[in-house]
């Protein structure tokens, strides 16, 4: 099942799921508050497909596609689903557990989750590693990164 969407609605989405995982330490009238106006910014299709998640107990009711899987049940999703959730910014259902997926390249810039921090740190360590890597697959010395090339080592 995909819905077509916008990235800002999938945002509103994300924050609205946000404000419902962290519902037991916000007082009651401001998380009612914060909830109905982030409601309002939700597709209604978008809206009752979350909320039929949250009734039958999927908590987290929407998750990002990591590393090729459904990040809520970690099964890995068939190759087409991935790839058309990476092409456009819609929300798709997980086959195994039907959770909402969106991919999170699209949502790198506006995440509000605490755990996107982390996240970013280790893929900037990745991409410096494999930045520092050959050709031939072996890693080149750090005091040989950013010298000219053809330049002689000491």
């Amino acid at each position: 099942m995909t819905i077509d969407t916008t990235v800002p609605e999938i945002d509103a989405l994300l924050q609205l799921a946000e404000l419902d995982a962290q519902a037991p330490s916000l007082p009651p009238e401001k998380h009612r508050s914060h909830r109905e106006a982030a409601r309002r910014r939700v597709p209604r299709e978008l809206l009752d497909r979350y909320q039929k998640l949250l009734d039958v107990g999927r908590r987290p009711a929407i998750v990002a596609i990591e590393r090729g899987g459904c990040s809520g049940c970690h099964v890995r999703l068939p190759t087409m689903l991935e790839y058309k959730a990476r092409r456009s910014p819609a929300i798709h259902s997980c086959p195994h557990c039907h959770r909402m997926l969106y991919a999170p390249e699209f949502h790198l810039k506006t995440a509000h989750s605490p755990i996107s921090a982390p996240v970013e740190k280790a893929k900037a360590a990745n991409a410096k590693a494999l930045k520092a890597r050959n050709t031939l697959g072996r890693a080149i010395p750090e005091s040989a990164i950013g010298s000219q090339p053809g330049a002689v080592q000491k």
